[in-house]
This record gives structure tokens, C-alpha cells and sequence, in this order.
């Protein structure tokens, strides 16, 4: 357990540098995969595959060391890191098991894609788990943490991130017909009013509201790295819309991500 005390203090800045360090490094280079895929990134997959082995891990990284921790009884049982728990593994059940199954098209994502984000799930729950299940104080989450308005805002946060994400998630799948449609197409509705990946708005709207909700050292390192990977995403997907659509989208004055903002 100590060995793992050192690791987990060691992740957490070392996280921390790396986040910024992607996000300088995202601003020039744009990863292959959906729009912007390409064949210079190596070897790929289709990204039904992709996605399920690079979501997977941090599903069952959380999962192990819940169990773990409940073997060893390095903490006594907590019904609000439970529910926190639960949250993230709800949002990794849908993005590893079920979201892979109803994607349409065959596109594909390079496999040096999915070391890299596998790589970074794993390290990522290590973070969660680690500090709700065995570093946070004792007294770090009463049951009245529940009317906290941490707890409170940050779920309501979290809940509505979730709802934007899955509903701008199908918005996209539907505007393919079928399995084998591999065209895009330009999405519009509720929150794609106002900005070009909604999909994305709602994903940092979640992990801000777990940031809060936890209020934690480990929520904030996971939402700067969200902010770091998917900010950068945005501008290359709004790109991509520019180059396939032209003033078709343009005309539409939508912004990246962050309504009225950026």
C-alpha cells in the first residue's frame, strides 16, 4: 500500500504537467480519428474496436480497485463515494459497451490512438479510484455531504453534461442511414444551435460537475486534461465541418464548443 501511496502522489502533478503539455501540443498537431482521420498515424481498426479496448480499461481499473479496497478494508464502507463511483462507471459503462455498438459507418482509428488513450484511462482511474477509495481523509465525504452544495451542483452539472453528450451523440449517429454510410453530414438541433460539438460541450460539463462533486485534487486533474484533449479537438472538427461544408456551415455562426465564448 505505501508503494501505491508514493505512485498515486506521483501521478497526480506528473498528470497535471503532462495536460498542459498535451494541450500545447494539440494547438499543431490533430489526431487521426473521425473527421480528421488519416492514414498517416499507422496501423487502424474500426473505431467500434478502437473504442471499446481504449474505454474499457478505465471501467475495470475503477472496478479492481473498489473491490480491492473493499478486500483490504483500508477505508470502511461509504455510500457517498459509492454514488460517485457510480457515476463514473455509468458514464465508462456507456462509452465502453454500448456506445461502440451503435456507432454507424466504418470508419477507423489508428491503434497508436488507442495505446495512447487506453494508456491514459488506466492512469486516469488510478487517479478517481485512488483518491475516493483510498487517500481521501476519513472524514472527507459524511453522508451529509449529500446536501452539499458541491455535491448538489456539481451532480446537477454532471447529470445535465451527461444528457447533452448522449442526445448530441445520437443527433450525429442518426444522420447516417445506415452501417454502411460513411458521409458527414452537419448536425443541428438543441445545443448544435449554438455550437459545432456539442458532443464534446457536454463531456466537460460532466467531468466539471465530477470535479465539484468530488471536490477533489484528482476531479480537477481529469477535467484540466479533459479541457486540454477536447478543446483543441473542437477546433480541428470545426475545420473539418469549414472544409466539407464551406458556407453551408459558416453561415450557421456557430461557436467551437463553449457557447457565446469560444
Amino acid at each position: 500500500m505505501e508503494i501505491f501511496a508514493q505512485f498515486y502522489h506521483i501521478l497526480l502533478p506528473v498528470m497535471t504537467i503532462l495536460g498542459i503539455v498535451v494541450f500545447i501540443v494539440l494547438q499543431f498537431v490533430t489526431p487521426a480519428y473521425g473527421m480528421t482521420f488519416n492514414n498517416r498515424w499507422g496501423v487502424s481498426v474500426r473505431s467500434n474496436i478502437g473504442w471499446f479496448i481504449m474505454e474499457c480499461p478505465v471501467f475495470f481499473t475503477m472496478l479492481i480497485l473498489y473491490f480491492i479496497s473493499l478486500g483490504t478494508n483500508v477505508k470502511p464502507f461509504n455510500v457517498v463515494t459509492c454514488v460517485m463511483f457510480s457515476f463514473f462507471e455509468f458514464h465508462y459503462f456507456q462509452r465502453s459497451f454500448i456506445f461502440p455498438l451503435l456507432m454507424k459507418g466504418q470508419s477507423k482509428m489508428p491503434v497508436s490512438i488507442i495505446i495512447t488513450g487506453a494508456l491514459f484511462n488506466t492512469f486516469n482511474a488510478i487517479m478517481q479510484g485512488g483518491w475516493l477509495f483510498f487517500f481521501s481523509p476519513a472524514d472527507a465525504y459524511p453522508v451529509s455531504w449529500f446536501w452539499s452544495p458541491q455535491f448538489i451542483f456539481g451532480t446537477a452539472l454532471f447529470l445535465f453534461g451527461m444528457v447533452v453528450n448522449l442526445h448530441s451523440d445520437r443527433v450525429i449517429r442518426d444522420l447516417r442511414s445506415d452501417v454502411t454510410d460513411n458521409n458527414y453530414y452537419i448536425p443541428y438541433g438543441w445545443m448544435f444551435r449554438k455550437i459545432s460539438s456539442a458532443n464534446y460541450f457536454g463531456e466537460i460539463l460532466e467531468w466539471a460537475g465530477f470535479a465539484i462533486l468530488t471536490w477533489s485534487v484528482s476531479g480537477a486533474v481529469f477535467l484540466l486534461w479533459s479541457l486540454a484533449n477536447i478543446v483543441p479537438r473542437s477546433k480541428a472538427v470545426y475545420a473539418r465541418y469549414t472544409q466539407f461544408f464551406g458556407e453551408e456551415f459558416t453561415s450557421l455562426n456557430r461557436y467551437k464548443i463553449f457557447p457565446y465564448v469560444y
